[in-house]
């Protein structure tokens, strides 16, 4: 089963606790010259007993091609975002000398029919207090290089370190009504693949949640 072609709805407090910190990391990467940024956030979720990456919301910027994105369901070892939650390693597109090697590395990749203009790549997991993986920023984008650049990389992460340390926060909610709602534990889905060789992984401390294992906020009767 095409389990992209069958999403299922993620609950609108899951969306919008992850949208503000979407938006920000969109307004910094904006900051520079890139073309066609895209970037959505991944959940590790529980579907019949297995265990899936799940669409948390459509990508940002919103366009009419993003509307319907968010829910999608894919196997935990889809693409980049699959190679880093298997290795819980930050993932990039490796840096070229030129557009022309890094378009020859993608003609050689079997697996790179859905590359498509797309020229940089990153994904960067967040792990849990016992190192899981709980969610997984992505990001693509149409410039050479622009995930190859250290600074950038480290900024993204400086800010999902922010973000965990506000959801460790409110896992004690000052919120009556809203709640994160402990997620069931499975067995990883691997009928996915097709992770480009042009990705490398990246050694730098990941973003951790110190109380957070899972993210599905709800709300919550008061």
């Amino acid at each position: 089963m095409d389990t992209r072609n069958n999403p299922e709805p993620v609950p609108p407090a899951s969306q919008m606790a992850v949208l503000p910190f979407l938006a920000g990391v969109q307004g910094l990467l904006s900051a520079s010259n890139v073309a066609n940024l895209r970037l959505t956030i991944h959940r590790v979720m529980y579907r019949e007993g297995q265990e899936f990456l799940q669409q948390v919301c459509p990508y940002l910027p919103f366009t009419a091609a993003s509307n319907g994105t968010g829910g999608r369901i894919f196997p935990v070892n889809t693409g980049i975002m699959g190679a880093a939650y298997e290795h819980k390693k930050l993932f990039r597109t490796r840096r070229f000398n030129t557009i022309k090697a890094l378009e020859e590395s993608l003609r050689a990749d079997p697996s790179m029919c859905d590359a498509k203009t797309t020229k940089s790549w990153v994904a960067i997991p967040f792990l849990g207090p016992d190192s899981q993986v709980v969610l997984i920023l992505y990001a693509t984008c149409e410039t050479f290089n622009f995930f190859a650049d250290e600074a950038r990389i480290e900024q993204m992460v400086a800010m999902a370190n922010g973000f965990c340390r506000l959801h460790d926060f409110l896992q004690d909610s000052p919120f009556a009504n809203l709640r994160n709602f402990p997620l069931q534990k499975g067995e990883p889905n691997r009928s996915g693949g097709g992770l480009y060789d042009v990705q490398e992984p990246v050694d730098l401390e990941l973003p951790r949640f110190q109380s957070l294992t899972s993210f599905n906020y709800e709300a919550a009767a008061a």
